[in-house]
């Protein structure tokens, strides 16, 4: 039995990943989480509920692997996992400094990092910044790209021919300052610069208290006839086929991009931050998809550069999507939990002989 620890419900990319795989993986699993209901509901596993540390610890209790899903719930099961478990950080976000306190780091480095066997990272990126905070040795730590609800059976579809008149560009994420939305709609004075007409739909909510950013944002859509705020949309497949382009601008180090893989398996171009994950995922494109963060000119830039050769992105798209299917995730996934569990299983061997 494998035991994953969340410590919160909230949709975002690291849960609704964890989500996707207890619903498809056929080992034996349960979930503690701090936050019931949410992204859980509807779970067909075990699921207990910890609202606090003495209430994790007995969750927690005879757990021989477990998996901790975030940075927090890394931590606080590292205070409270039995002494003969085998702790494995599902890593989702960088040890830096740009995606966690002086604090967090801190207590990762030197509580967290104690405790934990086992590293998994959800990108190349995220797996060197583990290995430059912690010191980890490479055979400690596996890239195990997120599931992103993202299968085979979507990726058929005929390459897009000719973008919209106008072209109708999407963001879609989290409305906060580092997911950054706000420099694409920037972008779109230097986009009608190019002589291209184009339209900015911004798709997404807010959930971590960034409602000021939100505001702000509100403001400089309403100041730019082209851009249009629709909220949180259920139906994302169906925003990215009626869009040309994916627009990311993450001003720190995306440290995958669920997103962008969801875009390129719909056929779109997406064109990204030059950091983090996206690199990985788009490395190889035909044109260059990547721009400087923060940088609204050099998007517009890229923007024109990708409108510009919609077939064969498209069809490099959909190509490049299936190398981060959920097939392959799930695979993966359970190939790396099955070889920590025999792992521990060998180290209990050892230590009864």
């Amino acid at each position: 039995m494998i035991t994953f620890v969340s410590h919160t419900n909230k949709p975002g990319g690291a849960e609704l990943a964890l989500r996707r795989y207890l619903d498809a993986t056929t080992q034996s699993v349960r979930l503690v989480t701090m936050e019931h209901g949410g992204v859980w509901d509807g779970l067909d596993i075990e699921v207990s509920v910890a609202q606090d540390l003495l209430a994790l610890r007995s969750a927690l209790r005879g757990g021989e692997v477990i998996v901790s899903n975030s940075m927090r719930a890394a931590f606080l099961t590292a205070l409270v996992a039995p002494p003969k478990s085998r702790l494995v950080y599902w890593v989702r976000d960088g040890l830096t400094t740009s995606a966690m306190s002086p604090l967090a780091l801190h207590l990762t480095k030197h509580v967290t990092a104690r405790r934990v066997s086992h590293y998994i990272a959800n990108s190349a990126w995220t797996a060197g910044t583990v290995r430059e905070a912690l010191s980890v040795a490479p055979d400690r730590i596996q890239v195990v790209h997120s599931m992103c609800g993202v299968t085979e059976d979507m990726l058929g579809r005929t390459p897009r021919k000719a973008p919209h008149t106008p072209a109708r560009l999407l963001f879609l994420g989290r409305l906060s300052p580092w997911k950054a939305p706000d420099i694409a709609v920037r972008a779109l004075t230097h986009v009608r610069r190019h002589r291209i007409e184009a339209t900015l739909t911004i798709a997404g909510g807010t959930h971590f208290g960034e409602d000021r950013y939100a505001q702000s944002l509100y403001a400089l859509v309403e100041a730019e006839p082209a851009a249009t705020m629709v909220g949180h949309i259920k139906d994302v497949p169906g925003l990215l086929t009626e869009h040309d382009v994916l627009v990311h601008c993450s001003t720190a180090p995306e440290p995958f991009g669920q997103v962008i893989v969801q875009g390129l398996a719909a056929g779109m171009p997406v064109v990204a931050t030059g950091h983090g994950g996206p690199v990985e995922i788009l490395r190889g494109a035909p044109t260059e998809l990547l721009y400087p963060p923060g940088d609204p000119a050099a998007l517009a830039s890229a923007l024109a550069a990708a409108l510009a050769k919609i077939p064969t992105l498209s069809s490099w798209a959909t190509s490049r999507s299936a190398e981060f299917t959920d097939q392959r995730a799930l695979r993966a996934t359970d190939s790396a939990l099955r070889a920590v569990g025999e792992r521990h299983r060998q180290g209990v061997r050892r230590t009864s002989s």
